[in-house]
């Protein structure tokens, strides 16, 4: 389905039996990524493939969602604005998430070529970049250049203190020049 500036949302579904317990990862490869990617190989975003994957303990004994995140992966920013984003993350299981940024994935264990976190484009001291771990809270204070921008996050599931599975969210943030408020 196509979605607000000019983004598409894929929907891949399948069903599979698996023979028995055990550590699973189901992942999903894109041969391209959008051109113009300031912080991805820049000036050669497309070259890159879009990777992400999830793995999740299969038990015999124990349900187990993976996490399940509400919001899309696709923001607006605007330059010289604070930017908020948190995916709003939940377990159906009640485990506990951990939320971490890692570096874009093109294919299972490589990440993409010639990355660099959103502050290394136009670097000064008002420009940061932070998530906190314990809530996926999200805060980049602030963007300094219009373009379109890639994160991506790692949301680990623990039970009971041991890792169970992990979910991988590859973010796009296309960041403008400037926010038009209506009249007020």
């Amino acid at each position: 389905s196509t979605l607000p500036n000019d983004n598409k949302r894929n929907v891949h579904q399948q069903n599979y039996s698996y023979s028995e317990a055990g550590n699973y990862t189901i992942s999903m490869t894109d041969p391209n990524r959008n051109g113009g990617i300031l912080n991805v190989n820049a000036p050669n975003s497309d070259q890159q493939a879009f990777h992400i994957e999830t793995q999740f303990e299969l038990s015999a004994t124990q349900n187990n969602h993976s996490p399940t995140l509400l919001l899309p992966p696709v923001d607006v920013a605007f330059v010289n604005q604070p930017f908020f984003h948190n995916p709003n993350g939940f377990d159906n299981d009640g485990d506990q998430l951990v939320y971490e940024l890692i570096t874009p994935m093109q294919e299972n264990g490589e990440s993409v070529d010639n990355y660099v976190m959103p502050t290394m484009i136009s670097p000064n001291p008002n420009n940061s970049l932070t998530l906190d771990a314990n809530t996926g809270h999200l805060v980049w204070n602030s963007p300094q250049q219009e373009g379109e921008y890639n994160i991506a996050i790692k949301i680990s599931e623990y039970r009971d203190g041991q890792l169970i599975g992990y979910a991988i969210r590859d973010m796009q943030i296309l960041v403008l020049k400037e926010q038009v408020l209506p009249p007020t």
